[in-house]
């Protein structure tokens, strides 16, 4: 479902056309303005606040989500707490964060990336073997196989 948000676009009156894409884990929107620019809109799981695709936490971000939380009845943020992994490998920085919980004996891993947009959940099996849940790019062939295994490394640091 389009929705027509109104807002200014570069000092001039504007509107853009706000599409949600949905999403277990995180809001997230498409929004494409009048001016024919066109990003991807998210909030931050920890803050609460709107970051715009590739390009962080910019004013368009703010006003964007401003929109599209009064949008949303009650649109109250509860913010998950994450846990930031920084290392440097092979002279390229890796970073992710992530939060942990228990479903019925397993713990489970929520992943997301440096620039805060979840990724997948993982799940470490009774056999050691490690399952990624959770994650709509299995379908196109997306996910980053090195960064997956480095992430699990990391993560033997954590349990």
């Amino acid at each position: 479902m389009t929705t027509t948000i109104y807002l200014p676009i570069d000092g001039i009156d504007g509107f853009a056309w706000v599409s949600e894409i949905g999403h277990r884990h995180q809001n997230i929107y498409r929004v494409m303005f009048s001016n024919e620019y066109q990003n991807v809109f998210y909030k931050d799981v920890e803050n609460g606040l709107w970051i715009e695709e590739d390009l962080g936490y910019t004013e368009l971000a703010q006003s964007v989500g401003i929109r599209i939380n009064a949008l949303k009845e009650n649109s109250i943020h509860v913010p998950k707490l994450l846990v930031w992994h920084k290392d440097v490998i092979k002279g390229m920085e890796f970073c992710f964060g992530f939060t942990s919980f228990l479903q019925n004996d397993q713990k489970l891993y929520e992943i997301y990336d440096s620039r805060k947009k979840y990724l997948y959940t993982l799940v470490e099996d009774d056999d050691n073997e490690w399952e990624i849940l959770g994650n709509t790019n299995l379908l196109t062939g997306n996910i980053d196989h090195t960064f997956v295994q480095q992430v699990i490394s990391a993560l033997e640091v954590y349990t």
